[in-house]
C-alpha cells in the first residue's frame, strides 16, 4: 500500500481519483494503481518523428538517399525485417548471435563474472536449454546516443553491429554453434552497403525530439527519471 500522507502531501490523490473513479477509494491508492498508472505513462513515450516514420506517413524527402537505400537493404537484401518487425522493429522473439557477454566487456565496471546465469540469457531464466545464448529482438528507434550496443556492450557503434552481423562470425566462442540463429548467416554487403544501411539505423530511425516527454518538475522535486545518489550527480540535480 502506498504511504496516504505522500498520496497527499504531493498532491497525488487528485489524480489518482481522476485516473481512477471505477475503483473505490479504499483500493484507488495502492500499489496496483500505481503500476497501471506508471505503465499508462511509459506506453506514451513512443519515438514517433523519425524521418523513416514521416516518409511512411507520406514525406518523400524525409530520408536522404543514402537513408533510402539502407531502408530497401534493411526490407530486402539485408533482411533484417525478418527478425526486426512490427512497429517498434522489435518482436517478442529470441535468437542467440553469438555476441560477447558483460564480463568480456574490456571497459567492464560490470560486476559480473563468466559463469553468471544471466550470460545464458533466456536459458538463464527458464531453465530450458532450448533458450540458452538467446537474447530478445531490441528495437532500433532512436540508437544513436548509446555508447554501448549489444546485449554484453561489446560493440561500440550501429555501424560495428552491422560489419558484425554482416560476417556472422560469432564472437563468443562459449555459445555453441548449434545455439546459434538460422538468421545468423553472412549477409554478403559491401562497404557502400553497410554505409547505407547504418545510415538508416543511425539517423533514419532517430526520434531527436525524445526529450519533449522529460516533464519539467515532479510534484516529490526529485530528480527525473532516476533519484538514486550517482544519477542525481551524473544528472546535475544536486
Amino acid at each position: 500500500k502506498i504511504n496516504e500522507d505522500i498520496v497527499d502531501t504531493l498532491g497525488y490523490r487528485l489524480l489518482f481519483d481522476a485516473a481512477f473513479p471505477h475503483i473505490p477509494p479504499g483500493s484507488r491508492y495502492e500499489l496496483l494503481p500505481a503500476a497501471l498508472a506508471i505503465a499508462a505513462y511509459e506506453r506514451t513515450l513512443l519515438a514517433s518523428e523519425a524521418p523513416f516514420q514521416k516518409w511512411l506517413k507520406g514525406n518523400p524527402n524525409a530520408l536522404t538517399q543514402n537513408e533510402l537505400e539502407g531502408a530497401i537493404l534493411f526490407f530486402g537484401k539485408a533482411d533484417c525485417v525478418s527478425c526486426h518487425t512490427g512497429p517498434a522493429l522489435n518482436s517478442m522473439a529470441f535468437h542467440a548471435q553469438g555476441m560477447a557477454d558483460l564480463v568480456d566487456c574490456p571497459e567492464s565496471t560490470f560486476l559480473t563474472r563468466v559463469d553468471n546465469v544471466e550470460n545464458r540469457g533466456r536459458g538463464g531464466f527458464t531453465g530450458n536449454t532450448e533458450d540458452d545464448y538467446k537474447f530478445k529482438v531490441p528495437q532500433l528507434y532512436s540508437l544513436k546516443r548509446s555508447p554501448f550496443y549489444g546485449h554484453g556492450s561489446s560493440f561500440r557503434s550501429l555501424s560495428d553491429v552491422v560489419a558484425y552481423k554482416n560476417l556472422a562470425v560469432p564472437e563468443n566462442s562459449r555459445v555453441p554453434i548449434s545455439q546459434l540463429s538460422t538468421s545468423f548467416q553472412p549477409l554478403g554487403l559491401t562497404d557502400t552497403e553497410i554505409d547505407a544501411l547504418t545510415a538508416f539505423l543511425t539517423d533514419g530511425l532517430d526520434d531527436s525530439r525524445l526529450r519533449r516527454f522529460e516533464p519539467n518538475a515532479l510534484p516529490s522535486g526529485q530528480c527525473f527519471p532516476n533519484h538514486d545518489e550517482e544519477s542525481r550527480s551524473d544528472l546535475g540535480c544536486d
